[in-house]
């Protein structure tokens, strides 16, 4: 240790400090050794010249010394470090070049990494979140909710976790604050809260006496929700909400946390739920549980529906073909954003690796113009190992300042990606250039420098001094071998630029195809205006019918209105309820096989409204009510599935399927399909009912206007309050403005992909004019010889421009196969058109070439216009 310490206090005392004590200590020994040799008889002139023969060569004594003094290879590389400075000094332009095509790639990649480390990496703000389950009932066609009476079997009788809480969306109107609002609630048992770690900021959260039939109406205040709407009343506590005309009492105020789903406040589950004994009856009731440690989701549901065999034995029913859902947490959140962020980040990845092969191509060609400064080091005695060690010293000192610029570059990317991104990411506001994403840079960072400085560099050790030393060997070119490892690398870079512009118009086709879709009706000029009647006030079919038949009279009556219709589904709204069914005289399916269905209900005349073709029948009349007939108009899908060749008006559905009780209806009518759940989705079988037959008191009203129906609103919004003043509007806006919305994500992938493929092709371009303007400089003794024999410039300009036409079209074929390969991982984000599409690939394939050409224009020019008369002098 006090060895080390010595060391360690004479390196650190600096270079002049060493040479002092070293010089004084030669000196102290040759003194020594002189007199000695004096005292034995030698006249002082001989006992000097003794004294330094017997020292040995005090120049290397003392680098042998300095060497045991102190950090030799410490030295040595802050030597290295110091010469890669000067060296980036001396060739400014060179080094801007390389630390931007770095910071370009690095500056992508953390940008990317950013949102996958908040969205898909990062663990859920709850404690075990890696155990958390969520939980449903499934068939062999879809999963979907669990029964109450099932859960509470599942959670009083399974083995496999350590607790179970069940949860159900509400919506409710919040009267008494200012309009009334519609506002989204959670109806939650008790241990919901535990479960997410939330804690009361104030108050309390529920317990087993609130979570039960007949207990006092409680509710619970989300944080957001009780600083905005209500004011961050710090006295809320014990006071009344009023939803759907309920009061309420507010027994506390959760604190901040992140939540799956937000809302607005919770109410307990059991209050309104715990009646419901008969296993049969569905809501909408999901639940959440926490594996126990160790335990498996696989042997966790084996466990449920161990549970569901048990209970089909003692209460038999039509869901006994139901086994159990369950999947984390955490891939529930994300959804199917997982697929997009991973598109991307792969697709960042392949613009890292571009960068990289363009750096190791613009550092051959500066190590091919240094050469002969290597080979002048290697003469005089720098080993293989050291001039390894200067150059990979060199190229990690400019990847580092070209990461730094990446972090840079990553940051504002990231405020960007943040700013068009959709709002429904999950967790995308928390996205911040952490530790880990900062780790990760320096990773890639270090690993582009040594990947990109590794052909260099092994180049480099293969230098030939005879040649190197020659004069004019600084624009031979480097031999062939060099030559050849630039034209892979740019083949490299035009195979992989290839796949980002094949995927990149896969997505732009898409997008063009969403865009241009026909929704299945005429989406101009209608307004779309959403109402949920409160169950308190409106009391039964008749009154909920007396309310929306008085509204369309009063809206139709509005100048500039053409008509008003209602709807229980509108579109986009997607899934606002599917069901099962069957159709009689067919073969029975098997009853974890029964088809399902949207069900949706109409007002008269919705169809003609809307503008949607009326295939077969008819649609809905005034006559259709409660009292005639169980009819219902079906689409073009449900109706090509089941008569592909005969009308299916007049043939009949069973409700429910052959299991379940259920109405039997006749269809009356096929209309043409409407796209429920958005431009770029494909049209699913669905069966529509009269609203008059079956009425619902959330419906939207769809208003057709002869002009914008913006100037519209604050009429339509004037009548409905007239009516019910305590009643919101939900979705209130043009109908075409919803549509749009619904290719958010669509435009965000689509739009990055798209700028990733136009940075390649860019780096591409730089590349190959790299390239190009080196073999064309290192061929000018060549060329000069051509144009002296006789050829003319066109040809010495095809001859170049066919050099890098060769290299595009070798990168091309190259890279289709992994252009094949990245079709699969975008097949659930093409829409119109199949993955693998021969015109995007040829399209792709075209781009990339002509890019390679027009990069070729400036060294071709420039070769064809050589002087071959001084060119040869010169030489």
């Amino acid at each position: 240790m006090r060895q080390w310490w010595s060391r360690f206090h004479a390196w650190a005392a600096g270079r002049r400090g060493i040479a002092d004590d070293l010089a004084e200590e030669v000196r102290s020994h040759l003194h020594m050794e002189t007199e000695s040799c004096i005292e034995r008889g030698m006249a002082p002139e001989e006992a000097q010249a003794a004294a330094r023969r017997r020292f040995g060569n005090i120049t290397m004594v003392a680098e042998r010394a300095r060497d045991a003094w102190g950090f030799s290879w410490l030295e040595s590389l802050l030597k290295d470090v110091r010469y890669g400075v000067r060296a980036m000094r001396r060739a400014p332009a060179f080094s801007a070049v390389v630390i931007l095509t770095f910071a370009l790639g690095v500056g992508v990649n953390t940008a990317i990494f950013s949102v996958v480390h908040a969205v898909l990496l990062k663990p859920l703000p709850y404690p075990d979140s890696e155990r958390l389950v969520r939980l449903g009932e499934a068939t062999a066609k879809a999963d979907f909710s669990v029964s109450w009476g099932n859960f509470n079997y599942w959670r009083e009788t399974n083995h496999t976790f350590e607790a179970m809480a069940a949860y159900q969306f509400t919506d409710r109107t919040l009267t008494g604050h200012g309009d009334p609002t519609t506002a989204r609630g959670l109806a939650v048992t008790a241990p919901f809260f535990p479960l997410l770690g939330m804690r009361p900021l104030l108050g309390r959260f529920f317990d087993q006496a609130d979570d039960r039939p007949g207990a006092p109406a409680a509710i619970v205040l989300n944080h957001r929700f009780w600083s905005t709407q209500l004011g961050g009343d710090p006295h809320i506590v014990g006071a009344i909400l009023t939803l759907n005309g309920t009061p309420f009492q507010v027994a506390g105020v959760a604190a901040p946390l992140w939540e799956p789903w937000p809302v607005n406040y919770y109410l307990p589950l059991g209050r309104a739920s715990g009646a419901a004994i008969d296993r049969r009856q569905h809501g909408s009731i999901r639940a959440i549980g926490l594996l126990k440690p160790g335990v498996a989701l696989a042997a966790a549901r084996a466990d449920l529906d161990g549970i569901m065999r048990h209970l089909a034995e003692i209460d038999p029913g039509p869901e006994n073909d139901h086994h159990s859902f369950g999947a984390f947490l955490t891939e529930e959140t994300v959804g199917d954003v997982r697929r997009t962020l991973l598109v991307l980040m792969g697709a960042a990845v392949l613009i890292l690796l571009i960068a990289c092969a363009n750096i190791a191509s613009l550092l051959l060609a500066r190590n091919t113009a240094r050469a002969s400064e290597l080979a002048l080091r290697k003469a005089i005695g720098a080993g293989q190992l050291r001039l390894v060690r200067q150059l990979f010293t060199e190229n990690v000192i400019i990847a580092a300042a070209g990461g730094a610029a990446g972090v840079a570059f990553g940051y504002w990317g990231l405020r960007l990606l943040i700013g068009i991104a959709p709002r429904d990411i999950p967790r995308l506001a928390e996205t911040t250039l952490s530790l880990p994403v900062l780790l990760f840079a320096c990773g890639i960072t270090l690993t582009a420098g040594l990947l990109a400085g590794l052909a260099p560099v092994l180049v480099a050790g293969r230098i030939d001094l005879t040649t190197a030393l020659k004069e004019g060997a600084r624009v031979s070119g480097g031999g062939k071998r060099r030559q050849s490892f630039r034209n892979i690398l740019v083949v490299a870079e035009v195979a992989l630029t290839f796949v980002l512009a094949f995927g990149s118009g896969l997505l732009l086709r898409s997008l063009a195809a969403a865009q241009t879709a026909s929704p299945g009706f005429d989406p101009q000029n209608v307004l779309s205006v959403s109402l949920q009647l409160p169950a308190k006030v409106y009391r039964g079919p008749e009154a909920i019918g007396a309310f929306y038949a008085g509204l369309l009279i009063d809206l139709r009556a509005l100048p500039g209105v053409i008509d008003a219709r209602a709807v229980h589904c509108p579109p986009p709204a997607g899934d606002c309820g599917d069901w099962f069914y069957s159709v009689p005289g067919r073969p029975l399916p098997p009853r974890d096989d029964v088809p399902i269905s949207l069900f949706n209900s109409a007002d008269a005349g919705y169809f003609r409204m809307m503008r949607v073709p009326l295939l077969q029948g008819r649609e809905f009349t005034g006559s259709d009510r409660a009292s005639g007939p169980k009819i219902a108009v079906v689409n073009e899908t449900f109706a090509r599935a089941w008569w592909p060749r005969e009308s299916a008006v007049g043939h009949q559905i069973k409700v429910g399927g052959p299991y379940r009780e259920g109405d039997l209806l006749e269809i009356v009518g096929v209309a043409g399909d409407i796209r429920q759940s958005g431009l770029d989705s494909r049209p699913m079988p669905e069966i529509f009912r009269p609203s008059a037959a079956n009425p619902d008191g959330g419906m939207a009203v769809m208003v057709r206007t002869a002009a914008d129906p913006v100037k519209l609103m604050r009429m339509v919004r004037s009548r409905v309050l007239a009516l019910d003043r305590n009643l919101p509007l939900r979705q209130f806006g043009p109908l075409q403005e919803s549509l749009g919305a619904g290719l958010a994500r669509r435009r965000f992938s689509t739009l990055l992909l798209s700028l990733f493929a136009g940075l390649a092709m860019l780096l591409a371009a730089v590349g190959i004019y790299g390239l190009l303007s080196y073999w064309v400089t290192s061929r000018e003794p060549e060329i000069a010889i051509r144009l002296a024999l006789g050829a003319c410039p066109s040809t010495i300009l095809r001859w170049t421009s066919f050099h890098a036409l060769r290299l595009a079209v070798i990168g091309v074929a190259l890279g289709v196969p992994g252009g094949w390969a990245a079709a699969r991982l975008l097949d659930d984000l093409v829409f119109g058109i199949k993955s693998r599409d021969p015109a995007t690939m040829a399209a792709a394939a075209l781009a990339v070439t002509v890019i390679a050409l027009f990069a070729t224009a400036v060294p071709a020019w420039r070769a064809a216009r050589v002087d071959a008369a001084r060119r040869l002098h010169h030489t």
